[in-house]
């Protein structure tokens, strides 16, 4: 477009702007005089809220002895008034003054960030941690976007900055490690501080009496290293050179009582106390059975078991799942109505601070013995010159012995005399045959008649008694073995 074309546009629009913009307002005073000083104001007022500079002039002249006021008004309106005081001269009258306002705006401010990786700028090499107390990492670091810093060890985290609870197993060294678009790192190595905790106070020997030499240990532990003092009933002990160990070269009567150590640093102590007295292992000096080991049923029982030992011992049983009766102090233990299920094996445990003893004790069912049988191998009646077998079967607890009462005494017995036996049976050996059975809690008897009759049958007793011979053998090796 042409430029004489154009200059009209360009003029409406400036005037336009013109238009829009507010127009400073020149306020004189209502009465005038010469050679009186005279205030001008000049007002402006408009709703951006802008820096606004206003200036007062006359002619090429502008106005000094001047002062501005900003300040707001209802509904957003913001004003500007600069007064300025003059001494009036003829010279003025009717003359112009102009107000000028000058605008000057500008933006909010903006920070501009640059990205740039992180640093640890502040981080110790070493902290130091008391147990029970809160703590937390204190590892500082730059970069934008501003990096998160977390400190780890295994699988534990912990953000730097945020308090928690120590223990004792958080000692180690930490990785501290401080991250955005990139990453940097620092091991901070972590020790954790607890007051002591006595773990014992140990006695050497264990088993010890007048007259012996007896140390006594002291163990802890804390942090840092403890220190230790003691306690003691006799000054008459030496310790050692970091006063752990004590020792009494010669035990007495005034070295017995409570001995306390106590173990101490700068976050606390603690203190354990241990009994010095004579020691000595149980021993079972007396067990018995009344009225004895063998028990006939129905009869009552009684167990005592007496210990000694330095702390008295205490005492306990173990016995077959019946039921029994045991004394308040354990010494006795009573069986009354004794049965079948009462059979077995009784111990007696006597244990103090020193060790343990057991004795064991079985008991077990007494029977009167009783004859079952007289059984006679050969067939009835017995031929003469026939060998005869008789056995006497009987039952009894203890097993019971065996007696006879013969017709004649001319035969022979098996070791325990339960079996007889006779080589070529004559008419002597006709009669009764009483087999009795015996223990110490009775006796009990049979009887068995024997009758010979003739017989024309020779050449047997040859045989016959090579029979009885190994049969004597064969019953001894049996009762032998059994």
């Amino acid at each position: 477009m042409k430029l004489h074309l154009l200059l009209p546009v360009l003029t409406s629009l400036f005037s336009s702007l013109l238009a829009t913009l507010p127009i400073p307002e020149l306020h004189f005073e209502e009465k005038i005089f010469e050679d009186d000083n005279t205030d001008i104001t000049c007002s402006f007022r408009y709703t951006e809220n802008v820096e606004v500079n206003l200036e007062i002039t006359q002619g090429n002249i502008t106005l000094k002895d001047c002062n501005q006021k900003r300040g707001t008004q209802t509904n957003n309106v913001f004003y500007t008034n600069r007064t300025c005081t003059v001494e009036v001269t003829m010279e003025m009258d009717n003359t112009d003054f102009l107000c000028d306002a000058y605008f000057k705006t500008e933006s909010e401010p903006k920070k501009m960030y640059v990205q740039r990786e992180p640093t640890i700028t502040d981080c110790p090499n070493k902290l130091v941690w008391v147990e029970g107390e809160e703590n937390s990492f204190h590892c500082k670091a730059t970069g934008y976007p501003v990096p998160t810093v977390t400190c780890k060890k295994d699988q534990a985290i912990y953000q730097e900055g945020t308090k928690h609870k120590t223990w004792r197993n958080m000692t180690g060294n930490y990785t501290c490690k401080a991250i955005n678009f990139d990453s940097d790192s620092k091991i901070v190595e972590v020790f954790v501080q607890y007051k002591p905790e006595a773990v014992e106070v140990k006695v050497s020997p264990p088993l010890h009496n007048e007259g012996d030499m007896v140390t006594m240990t002291c163990k802890a532990s804390g942090d840092p290293t403890p220190t230790y003092t003691w306690t003691t009933p006799s000054s008459n002990v030496q310790f050692s050179a970091d006063n752990t160990t004590l020792t009494i070269e010669k035990m007495e009567k005034s070295h017995l009582g409570k001995y306390k150590c106590t173990a101490k640093n700068q976050h606390g102590s603690h203190s354990l106390e241990k009994e010095l007295g004579l020691a000595v292992q149980p021993k079972i000096s007396d067990k018995n059975v009344k009225p004895s080991m063998e028990v006939l049923e129905g009869e009552n029982v009684t167990l005592s078991c007496e210990a000694t030992g330095v702390p008295p011992p205490d005492l306990s049983w173990s016995y077959p799942k019946v039921e029994v009766n045991l004394s308040p102090d354990k010494r006795t233990l009573k069986i009354w109505s004794f049965k079948k299920d009462h059979v077995g094996n009784y111990s007696c445990t006597a244990r103090n601070d020193h060790g343990s003893v057991t004795r064991t004790q079985e008991i077990k069912l007494a029977v009167k013995p009783k004859v079952l049988t007289i059984t006679m191998k050969q067939s009835a009646p017995l031929l003469k010159n026939e060998n005869l077998t008789l056995t006497c079967v009987a039952q009894g607890a203890p097993r019971p012995s065996y007696s006879w009462q013969l017709p004649t005494p001319d035969v022979l017995f098996s070791p325990d005399k339960s079996t007889i036996y006779i080589l070529g049976a004559q008419k002597a050996h006709a009669g009764d045959y009483s087999c009795t059975a015996e223990n110490k809690y009775g006796r009990d008897s049979m009887t068995r008649r024997i009758t010979v009759t003739e017989s024309n049958r020779g050449g047997r007793t040859e045989t016959s008694v090579t029979t009885i011979l190994t049969l004597l053998i064969s019953t001894s090796l049996m009762i032998y073995l059994s």
